[in-house]
């Protein structure tokens, strides 16, 4: 279901290395999509796709350059080694991407960190924390199917032309035109959603 050829690099690792693999099927699909669609939502093929290939799969990439930086704001407030903070996870997540970034010759400034799920669940159980969806299919222009979340308090919903919408309490975001784009939008720089609804203050 994932055009690999269409990802970039780094985040074909990321993706790998969560877990996913092509032609990967999350054995709760079935029951998932059951309940989702008890739920509300119409079984929106692309949608569908999308569970079955990248289900339950959980994401928190920090930036490469994180620990890197945290390390310089400490030496620059005069902090010795043994007095700086515990943050194991981040140097660990850091120096394995930095190590990943190098072997596929690329450059990690040019990438950023993200927490975002393929929980679409959770999406589907968890709608109260957004935009009412009455609002969200009608600005997105037809149904919608839940696929995910991110954070913070975002919902990740596709329509069945595969483009990719993240809802928060406030707003509506376009976020690709595909869960491949929507994965490059997180990861990588230089990529951002584009504000398409607010609710006016």
């Amino acid at each position: 279901m994932i055009d690999l050829g269409g990802l970039d690099p780094y985040v074909r690792w990321v993706l790998r290395k969560n877990g996913w693999t092509p032609g990967r099927e999350f054995p709760l699909a079935e029951a998932w999509l059951k309940e989702i669609t008890a739920l509300g939502f119409p079984a929106v093929d692309y949608g569908v796709q999308v569970l079955r290939s990248l289900g339950a799969l959980r994401f928190r990439e920090y930036q490469p350059e994180s620990y890197r930086r945290l390390v310089q704001s400490w030496r620059e407030r005069g902090l010795p080694p043994d007095r700086w903070p515990e943050a194991a996870e981040i140097r660990e997540s850091c120096q394995t991407a930095l190590a990943a970034l190098e072997g596929l010759g690329l450059d990690a400034a040019g990438y950023k960190g993200a927490a975002f799920t393929f929980d679409a669940l959770e999406a589907a159980r968890d709608t109260e924390i957004v935009i009412g969806l009455d609002t969200a299919r009608q600005v997105i222009g037809g149904p919608i199917f839940p696929v995910g979340t991110v954070e913070p308090d975002g919902l990740v919903f596709v329509r069945a032309d595969g483009s990719v919408y993240v809802l928060f309490d406030d707003s509506i975001f376009a976020a690709g035109r595909c869960v491949e784009e929507f994965l490059r939008l997180l990861l990588v720089k230089g990529c951002t959603p584009l504000e398409i609804y607010r609710v006016e203050a």
